[in-house]
Protein backbone atom coordinates (compact mmCIF):
# COMPACT_ATOMS: atom_id res chain seq x y z
CA UNK A 1 0.00 0.00 0.00
CA UNK A 2 1.25 3.58 -1.16
CA UNK A 3 1.34 6.14 1.65
CA UNK A 4 -0.68 9.41 0.40
CA UNK A 5 -0.45 12.87 1.99
CA UNK A 6 -3.18 15.02 2.84
CA UNK A 7 -5.81 15.44 0.51
CA UNK A 8 -5.31 18.88 -1.56
CA UNK A 9 -7.75 21.70 -0.43
CA UNK A 10 -10.70 22.57 -2.48
CA UNK A 11 -9.59 25.96 -1.79
CA UNK A 12 -6.66 27.54 -4.46
CA UNK A 13 -4.63 30.16 -2.82
CA UNK A 14 -5.69 32.29 -5.87
CA UNK A 15 -9.06 32.49 -4.16
CA UNK A 16 -8.02 34.06 -1.09
CA UNK A 17 -9.41 37.31 -1.05
CA UNK A 18 -8.55 39.14 2.07
CA UNK A 19 -6.94 38.28 5.71
CA UNK A 20 -8.94 38.75 8.87
CA UNK A 21 -9.33 38.07 12.48
CA UNK A 22 -12.00 36.10 13.68
CA UNK A 23 -13.66 38.78 15.54
CA UNK A 24 -13.42 40.78 12.01
CA UNK A 25 -14.76 37.68 10.32
CA UNK A 26 -17.90 37.65 12.96
CA UNK A 27 -18.82 41.18 11.80
CA UNK A 28 -18.16 40.85 8.20
CA UNK A 29 -20.72 37.74 8.21
CA UNK A 30 -23.75 38.87 10.50
CA UNK A 31 -27.30 38.08 9.04
CA UNK A 32 -29.61 40.78 9.70
CA UNK A 33 -30.66 38.99 13.70
CA UNK A 34 -27.29 40.00 14.09
CA UNK A 35 -25.81 36.31 14.78
CA UNK A 36 -22.23 36.07 13.38
CA UNK A 37 -22.68 33.21 10.58
CA UNK A 38 -26.41 33.17 10.48
CA UNK A 39 -27.62 29.54 9.97
CA UNK A 40 -23.69 28.63 9.75
CA UNK A 41 -23.06 29.99 13.16
CA UNK A 42 -22.51 26.65 14.90
CA UNK A 43 -20.07 25.46 12.31
CA UNK A 44 -18.35 28.68 12.23
CA UNK A 45 -18.15 28.36 16.20
CA UNK A 46 -16.47 24.40 15.71
CA UNK A 47 -14.12 26.17 12.80
CA UNK A 48 -12.74 29.15 14.99
CA UNK A 49 -12.43 26.80 17.84
CA UNK A 50 -9.63 25.04 15.27
CA UNK A 51 -7.89 28.31 15.00
CA UNK A 52 -4.14 28.65 16.41
CA UNK A 53 -2.59 32.02 17.16
CA UNK A 54 0.09 30.48 14.47
CA UNK A 55 -2.48 30.36 11.58
CA UNK A 56 -4.44 32.86 9.52
CA UNK A 57 -7.93 33.29 8.79
CA UNK A 58 -8.78 34.34 5.28
CA UNK A 59 -12.04 35.41 3.50
CA UNK A 60 -12.07 33.45 -0.09
CA UNK A 61 -13.43 34.02 -2.99
CA UNK A 62 -13.75 32.66 -6.42
CA UNK A 63 -15.21 35.07 -8.66
CA UNK A 64 -12.68 36.19 -10.34
CA UNK A 65 -11.24 32.86 -11.28
CA UNK A 66 -13.82 30.85 -12.77
CA UNK A 67 -15.63 30.89 -16.03
CA UNK A 68 -18.57 33.23 -16.91
CA UNK A 69 -21.93 31.43 -15.55
CA UNK A 70 -20.58 29.30 -13.01
CA UNK A 71 -20.95 28.81 -10.00
CA UNK A 72 -18.89 31.16 -6.96
CA UNK A 73 -17.83 30.30 -3.50
CA UNK A 74 -17.24 32.55 -0.80
CA UNK A 75 -15.89 31.43 2.70
CA UNK A 76 -13.39 31.66 5.17
CA UNK A 77 -10.60 29.42 5.55
CA UNK A 78 -7.42 28.53 7.75
CA UNK A 79 -4.63 29.02 6.61
CA UNK A 80 -1.92 26.63 8.42
CA UNK A 81 1.63 26.94 6.95
CA UNK A 82 0.64 27.92 3.72
CA UNK A 83 -1.52 25.56 3.09
CA UNK A 84 -5.83 25.55 3.66
CA UNK A 85 -6.59 23.01 6.15
CA UNK A 86 -10.31 24.03 6.82
CA UNK A 87 -13.07 26.03 5.07
CA UNK A 88 -16.35 27.02 5.66
CA UNK A 89 -18.99 27.75 2.59
CA UNK A 90 -20.80 31.12 3.45
CA UNK A 91 -22.24 31.60 -0.35
CA UNK A 92 -22.81 29.98 -3.35
CA UNK A 93 -23.40 32.27 -6.31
Amino acid sequence: MCAQGPAPSPIPPTWLYRRVTPDEAERIFTDDRGVPFGAASQAWLELRATVTPADELWIYDSRAHIAPGSCANLGVCVVRHGRVTRHLLIRIS
